[in-house]
């Protein structure tokens, strides 16, 4: 009798006090969830390892895990040695607008009004210009250690494609088919160079300047609008698609993966709210609300989001992913959350946030560096 009493005692007492009992488990469990979550936090957390003020915007951040190059839109090009010194840098005529490294980390190409190539120093190695005006639309370093560009025309808006070797000499070019303005041009590794129409056709070319292929984009019906593209680096595949419905709305898009002869390797839908495209190294990226990471054979490999912020912007480098997602917010400033992934498993390595005026512009650079480009300097975040 006794023991019963007593637990007919302690039963009545928890009943007297549930309330109590549960606020203190509550409380218990945010404190556990909140020491997990900065463990994981100071494990993955990027840190700010240079801060640079620029006087114009950064319109382009490369280098290799040793040294950085920068070029603002005021023609400013300088080194970050260890990317935490910035020198004095060089002053850039004919309005250069995007830079790219070679694979060997020896060489710049800055585009502009002309192209011109620079030594791991920032010194003029050649420049070359047409002699109509025209700027230089596209430039890359080839597979086979050459620079093809794309000059276009601004008096009739043609387009011409030459090649020269590390010297400057003048190895080949020829007029591209001229589709006019609204033709989006990307240029592979290989030389090879794509053309995209608005109206749905698809051109590849090859170096020498034979046409390759000619296809076109499914759209029944033409209930579609809006083409979206992008290019492998090696011009072997291409994704398309259409971003909007013509009229009223479309719950998904779908998406059609090509090679370079224009044989359909893979079709797929999206959901609407994601109907941006973007090669990030042999993958694509599908983004806007979400993101998703398709392979060169179109099978989805992983994907990422995060509650009340959207996708803006993304890059890759040495097999990492980085996404940038902004806040949907109405206020002047938003906050910005960068996560860099690891390209094959889509795991979350490291993160960061920030609260700006205007969307930063993101640059995944070797060593899982990444940059973030504001309205008048840079922040390099490191592991």
């Amino acid at each position: 009798m006794k023991k019963r009493s007593r637990s007919k005692s302690v039963g009545g007492w928890f009943i007297r006090n549930w309330h109590w009992l549960t606020v203190v488990v509550l409380v218990t469990a945010a404190a556990a969830a909140a020491v997990l979550w900065t463990v994981r936090g100071s494990r993955s957390s990027l840190h700010v390892a240079g801060q640079f003020k620029t006087s114009e915007y950064p319109v382009a951040v490369t280098g290799t895990e040793d040294e950085g190059y920068a070029l603002t839109a005021g023609g400013q090009a300088f080194t970050l040695t260890g990317w935490t010194q910035q020198s004095e840098g060089v002053e850039l005529a004919d309005n250069a607008t995007s830079m790219v490294l070679s694979a060997s980390g020896r060489y710049l190409l800055v585009l502009g009004d002309r192209v011109t190539l620079l030594d791991s120093a920032l010194q003029q190695k050649w420049s070359r210009k047409t002699t109509a005006p025209s700027v230089v639309e596209r430039g890359i370093f080839t597979t086979k250690g050459q620079v093809t560009v794309v000059y276009s025309f601004l008096a009739d808006q043609s387009r011409q494609c030459v090649t020269y070797d590390l010297a400057g000499k003048y190895l080949t070019g020829y007029k591209v088919p001229d589709f006019g303005r609204d033709a989006q041009i990307d240029l592979a590794s290989t030389g090879t160079l794509v053309l995209t129409l608005a109206g749905g056709d698809i051109y590849t070319v090859s170096p020498d300047g034979k046409v390759i292929a000619t296809f076109t984009v499914p759209n029944p019906g033409v209930k579609l609008a809006g083409l979206v593209s992008a290019v492998d680096p090696a011009g072997t595949r291409i994704l398309a698609g259409y971003s909007r419905a013509v009229s009223g709305t479309a719950e998904s898009l779908p998406r059609y993966l090509f090679d370079q002869t224009g044989k359909q390797v893979a079709e797929f839908t999206v959901a609407a709210e994601n109907p941006a495209v973007r090669a990030v190294g042999t993958s694509f990226l599908l983004f806007g609300r979400s993101a998703q990471l398709i392979d060169k054979d179109g099978k989805a490999l992983w994907s990422a989001s995060k509650l009340n912020f959207g996708v803006i912007d993304a890059a890759s480098a040495e097999g990492v992913c980085s996404l940038l997602f902004q806040e949907e917010t109405t206020s002047q400033t938003a906050v910005y959350y960068l996560g860099v992934y690891d390209g094959s498993t889509g795991t979350l390595l490291h993160q960061w946030s920030t609260a700006e005026a205007e969307a930063p512009r993101l640059f995944q650079l070797p060593g899982e560096r990444s940059v973030l480009a504001l309205a008048t300097g840079f922040l390099v975040l490191e592991p």
